[in-house]
């Protein structure tokens, strides 16, 4: 039992780290492939409701939204942000990761949403990694690039 959860967590680690190498080269489809095969082989290695599946499952909502596949990428985020909140409180740096990733995900459809969650996000940054941190300052200025967009009356 314990060899053969070893070897999925392995085998999710490399899949994972082929999702990434492919995201960042912008080939979205390989990067989907690759993420798809992490989260089913850490869900069989550690169980669906883990932090572990919980990251591989954020990783993969982040290439399905750029794919703009938004309605997958949404259940995706939910799911994580509602384990990381279970397992590690609501102040977790992996509940801002979530945050930050919906709000982006629903920022021209939901900007009043989005602005909160940024928010929200923002505050749990700053908390865990200081206030000049890059995450912060990414964070900074998706903030202001939303506060630009009107919010309807």
């Amino acid at each position: 039992m314990w060899k053969s959860r070893r070897r999925w967590n392995a085998e999710a680690d490399r899949h994972r780290g082929a999702a990434a190498y492919a995201y960042a080269d912008g080939r979205f489809a390989e990067a989907e492939a690759d993420a798809r095969s992490a989260l089913a082989r850490r869900e069989r290695a550690v169980g669906a409701d883990s932090p572990a599946a919980a990251g591989d499952a954020v990783a993969l909502a982040a290439v399905l939204a750029a794919l703009d596949r938004r309605a997958e990428a949404n259940a995706l985020y939910q799911r994580a942000l509602a384990t990381y909140r279970r397992h590690s409180g609501p102040e977790h740096y992996d509940v801002a990761v979530c945050l930050h990733g919906l709000a982006l995900l629903h920022a021209d459809t939901e900007p009043a949403l989005s602005r909160r969650r940024l928010q929200a996000a923002l505050w749990i940054k700053r908390s865990a990694l200081g206030g000049i941190h890059p995450e912060v300052v990414d964070l900074l200025d998706d903030l202001a690039a939303l506060s630009a967009v009107p919010v309807p009356a």
